[in-house]
């Protein structure tokens, strides 16, 4: 008979056979079995600075492997630090498997220290609307069942993170057996629509791709592409789709929305139809669209129906499924003979001119940045008014390259998510453009990288304000109460207090050596551009009514 084995060795040996190399997280009592468990099964195990930043590292390692990834946290507070982690993995649809700790079974009710129970910080409960799955592992036996549906729901679909709650005593509970079960990669397409969809396209006149974040996500670049080149029409970007074409294709017309470009607003505001390639259309993507100028019809391939056809007043076909499935089965259904003949602007001047600035401007950096670095990266850009700088002048050259998350926007999710992506994949230069305000919350997490060597460029504005909060505060009530920072941090200091290399710039001259000597290290570095305060960000399209 087969030696028994415990829940956390089926664990850690189920997440090795899933390609599970690293995991993420701060260790303590009640999650100990399992954690050295997979170091036991060959996961390497990265300590974060913070549960949250853990979480967001889990989130880059997704993005970038395709696959599972793996974050925990201890019972109590560790658990509920990694929730805003898990909502933003949500909201991007990244496949996290966040594990918390709880107390022993046979102890419960008994009050204890970071209790995880009913009785204070019920995580299951917690993690229920923060992710697709949520429950705690009451008995070892229970195991195989709850821990297959977890791995299926984040794996397949909609695609996204679960949640494990497992006490300490059936993290060590014997089994004879354990039975997993592991996903398999599904083709998910919306037979039905395809004629409807094509034509859609060939009765409109002035049709419109709105690519967004989930482009990027399918890795349907190429797709796109041909869409647009097939029946000639001209693309945008969503700023969570910013990237998902290159940005002088003869076809780009720009980005929309805050960060985006009038050009783009304008072909928002003229077209008959949208195809929207995986966005949900929230108010950072059509704030600038006037009511009276909703398409006539609106085609919205979207794997998550939530909202799809629910904000536009027009005409919807719902594609549900894959981005890349559903655009590779329409570009296989098309008859070439029968495409409507249509004229497209090409080559459009989208750009608008640069604010020229006493001091150094972050438009002008962001203009110039994809020429200074190398052509194998990745881009991590956290939310702020520096996030729609970037959205608004940052060059993508490399499809994919440029990942934002506008919509659910937590401060300081890149810095974390940069280090899961380099972990993932070493050969690629990452960077990360973060805010002071954003920095200040989570930048111990450089510590992280610099103990586990893993060489991530973070560019830090500092502006030594909530510049995106300060500026629309100013416009819409005339008050800029707790925007500024009275003792402005030190970013260079901060940084090589913690092990990195620090870069101070005040100058486009100093910004490019910088990040040549950076490149050329090779080690954790930090580069503070100290920009003009009064600079004003692409984000003033939304009005807040305070009456």
């Amino acid at each position: 008979m087969d030696l028994l084995k415990t829940v956390a060795d089926y664990m850690a040996e189920a997440l090795r056979n899933l390609g599970v190399k690293h995991s993420f997280g701060i260790i303590g009592k009640s999650i100990c079995p399992i954690v050295l468990k997979m170091v036991d099964y060959g996961i390497e195990f990265i300590p974060g600075r913070h549960e949250s930043s853990s979480g967001f590292e889990a989130s880059g390692y997704a993005l970038k492997t395709g696959n599972l990834a793996v974050a925990f946290g201890t019972s109590g507070p560790g658990g509920t630090n990694l929730i805003t982690a898990a909502a933003h993995a949500k909201a991007n649809n990244l496949p996290v498997l966040f594990i918390t700790g709880h107390q022993s079974i046979k102890e419960l009710g008994i009050p204890q220290c970071q209790d995880s129970s009913s009785y204070l910080a019920d995580l299951a409960e917690m993690f229920r609307p923060a992710t697709l799955f949520s429950k705690l592992v009451e008995r070892g036996d229970h195991f195989s069942t709850i821990f297959n549906h977890a791995i299926s729901v984040a794996l397949s679909g909609k695609r996204g993170p679960v949640h494990l709650c497992i006490p300490f005593d059936v993290q060590t509970e014997l089994l004879e057996e354990c039975r997993i079960v592991y996903p398999e990669r599904e083709t998910l397409v919306d037979y039905a629509k395809v004629n409807r969809v094509i034509n859609a396209i060939n009765h409109s006149k002035k049709p419109l791709i709105i690519a967004g974040k989930g482009v990027n996500r399918s890795g349907s670049h190429e797709e796109l592409v041909q869409l647009a080149e097939t029946f000639n029409i001209p693309v945008v970007t969503t700023p969570g789709g910013k990237g998902a074409i290159v940005w002088d294709h003869p076809l780009y017309h720009g980005p929309v929305g805050v960060g985006g470009c009038k050009h783009g607003d304008d072909l928002l505001n003229h077209s008959d139809l949208y195809i929207v390639l995986g966005s949900r259309l929230s108010d950072m993507t059509i704030c600038n669209l006037k009511a009276e100028n909703h398409p006539e019809t609106l085609i919205q391939f979207d794997i998550d129906p939530t909202f799809v056809g629910k904000i536009l007043n027009s005409h919807t076909i719902a594609v549900g499924g894959d981005v890349r499935d559903n655009l590779s089965l329409v570009l296989q259904s098309v008859d070439s003979s029968a495409i409507t003949e249509r004229d497209t602007e090409t080559a459009a001047h989208y750009k608008e001119e640069l604010p020229v600035l006493s001091k150094l401007s972050l438009a002008s950096v962001m203009s110039t940045m994809s020429d200074l670095i190398p052509a194998n990266n990745t881009v991590f850009v956290d939310d702020g008014s520096h996030g729609f700088n970037a959205v608004k002048w940052y060059n993508v050259k490399k499809p994919g390259s440029f990942v934002f998350d506008a919509y659910f926007a937590c401060m300081g999710n890149a810095i974390g998510m940069a280090i899961g992506a380099k972990v993932a994949s070493p050969e690629e230069t990452i960077f990360c453009i973060t805010g002071d305000g954003c920095f200040m919350m989570l930048g111990t997490e450089i510590n992280t990288a610099v103990c586990k060597n893993i060489p991530v460029i973070f560019i830090v504005v500092n502006n030594m304000q909530l510049d995106m909060a300060l500026k629309g505060m100013e416009k819409t009530t005339g008050r800029i109460d707790g925007t500024l920072f009275e003792v402005p941090m030190d970013a260079v200091k901060f940084a090589e207090s913690l092990g990195a290399a620090g870069f101070r710039c005040e100058t486009q001259e100093q910004f490019a050596a910088a990040i040549s000597e950076a490149v050329a290290l090779n080690r954790v570095a930090v580069i503070e551009l100290l920009t003009d305060r009064d600079e004003v960000p692409p984000t003033a399209h939304r009005v807040l009514n305070m009456n």
